[in-house]
């Protein structure tokens, strides 16, 4: 069924409990699963300086987000080891996460994307938006997108 999953994470406890989910679907069907840290590029703090952009300001940028993203990804590798399931991990500094996540599907040649989604409504979206729903309508594999009971705790039934 399915040979090789691919798993965003972001650092949030969300997207490691939707990893864990992944691993142990990748572990029941033996496939492997890649993990997937994308951060969004550095902004020069002012929009009128960019041609003044700061070599240190963006250099310490760049080793804050690798070393965050070396953490991320390691969190999620000790999921995969702990389940003996076969693991690699990709990080990269992207504007839209949501394409770097498709490329990666296609050149690791994944066939399931598992992610997870924070559950705002509308206006949440808007305002900080959402990677899984600009995932859904361009992803060139199934997406299983997880949700859990602490995104409905406060849902009126």
């Amino acid at each position: 069924m399915f040979k090789k999953v691919l798993i965003p994470v972001d650092g949030s406890d969300l997207a490691l409990r939707a990893a864990a989910t992944g691993v142990q679907l990748a572990k029941e069907v033996n496939a492997q699963v890649v993990f997937l840290h994308a951060m969004a590029p550095y902004i020069a703090p002012y929009a009128a300086e960019i041609s003044m952009v700061d070599d240190k300001a963006q250099a310490m940028f760049e080793q804050s987000v690798t070393a965050g993203s070396n953490k991320v990804l390691a969190d999620a590798k000790k999921l995969a080891d702990a389940a003996g399931v076969v693991s690699e991990s990709v990080h990269a500094v992207a504007s839209r996460p949501e394409s770097f996540i498709d490329k990666t599907v296609r050149e690791k040649n994944c066939d399931l994307v598992v992610i997870a989604t924070h559950g705002r409504g509308a206006v949440g979206r808007f305002v900080m938006g959402s990677v899984t729903t600009r995932l859904l309508p361009i992803s060139s594999v199934p997406v299983l997108v997880y949700r859990d009971e602490t995104m409905t705790k406060d849902v009126p039934a």
